[in-house]
This record gives C-alpha cells, structure tokens and sequence, in this order.
C-alpha cells in the first residue's frame, strides 16, 4: 500500500512509503501532474515534454517500478498535458500536447489498464 506521497517545493522530487521503504523519483525539470492511482496501488507522474518528449507520462507501481511510459498514439501529439483523475475508474480522460493551432486542446481516454488512447476529441 502506498502513503505519504509527496512531492518536493520544487515540484521535480516526488516520493512515497511501501513497505517501510521510501520510493522516490526524480526528474531535471518541475513536473506537470502527479496523482496516486488508489485503486491499482499506483503513481502517476506527468514530466515536462522538454525533458522527457513524447514519452512523458510515466506509471509506477507501489515499489517504484515503471510499468507503463505510454507511446503517443500519433505524431500529431508531442505529449500528455494532464489527466482529469477521478478514483476508481479504469478509463481517465486526458489532455494532449498537440501541434494544432485551435482555440481548443485534444483529449481522448487513457486506460490504466491496458495504457491504450482512445475516443479523441476537443475540449469544449
């Protein structure tokens, strides 16, 4: 079970506890979001796409082993900007970083489970 999940005044060191451990990561640049996925046992961090590019959303598991540093669907997307977490829900939605030049971003579904995008749309 994770706890004590925190992430540093720079927003670049994030640690938890497991099992009497201390798991931490760090990244070079602020990170965009991190959120632990409860109901998996999991963390989710959203690095910058400057330090990381495309490949910028990394999910951990309790010990802190990368399990998941999801491929962007297409080239049209440079990387995750966030995700709209709701607890207990196997289907998040999230924003994509997106070459286009509209006045709205791209979204689409993320699966915790099997890390595949999906249903994309503009945000509205």
């Amino acid at each position: 079970m994770i706890s004590n999940l925190k992430v540093d005044s720079s927003g670049r060191n994030i640690s938890w506890m497991h099992s009497n451990l201390t798991i931490s990561k760090s990244f070079k640049m602020k990170v965009f979001q991190v959120v632990e996925i409860k109901f998996l046992n999991q963390i989710l961090i959203i690095s910058d796409c400057k330090e990381n590019g495309e490949k910028n959303m990394f999910i951990y598991n309790e010990n802190g082993y990368c399990i998941a540093n999801p491929k962007m669907p297409s080239s049209e997307f440079y990387g995750v900007y966030s995700i709209w977490y709701r607890d207990n829900n196997k289907l998040q939605t999230v924003v994509l970083l997106s070459n286009d030049n509209t006045s709205y971003e791209k979204k689409c579904e993320f699966n915790l489970e099997n890390y595949v995008f999906s249903n994309f749309s503009e945000t509205k």
